[in-house]
């Protein structure tokens, strides 16, 4: 007769799930790591691997933006760009096309400076 001994979840287990699921971690490779069958795993820790990544944006994104509040120009700008599209907030990006002449141009420029900070190693 086979011994059979349930999975109890612990709640140093239950941080370590979700500190795995955080991570990006895939369900398969979560129940191999804390050394059970992918169905115990979805049984015991349903909400921790279908809620943690979005807590953890919640907390990190409460950060950011208090950040940008006090005035933090990176945490500005991140937000600005994550969060407010929505309202019209966008980066621009610019490119520039140069003629073949333009081209030979700034080469001849990059050149006439290489040569006047050229030193002998």
């Amino acid at each position: 007769m086979a011994i059979h001994n349930p999975h109890e979840p612990t709640k140093e287990l239950r941080t370590r799930v979700s500190d795995l699921a955080v991570a990006g971690i895939p369900k398969y490779l979560i129940a191999k790591i804390i050394k059970i069958d992918d169905e115990t795993l979805t049984k015991h820790y349903d909400y921790e691997l279908s809620c943690a990544q979005a807590e953890a944006v919640e907390r990190i994104g409460k950060v950011v933006a208090i950040q940008a509040e006090q005035g933090d120009a990176k945490a500005q700008a991140l937000y600005l760009k994550t969060q407010a599209a929505k309202f019209g907030w966008v980066e621009k990006q610019v490119i520039e096309n140069h003629t073949a002449d333009e081209t030979k141009e700034l080469k001849e420029k990059v050149k006439d400076l290489e040569s006047k900070f050229e030193r002998d190693y």
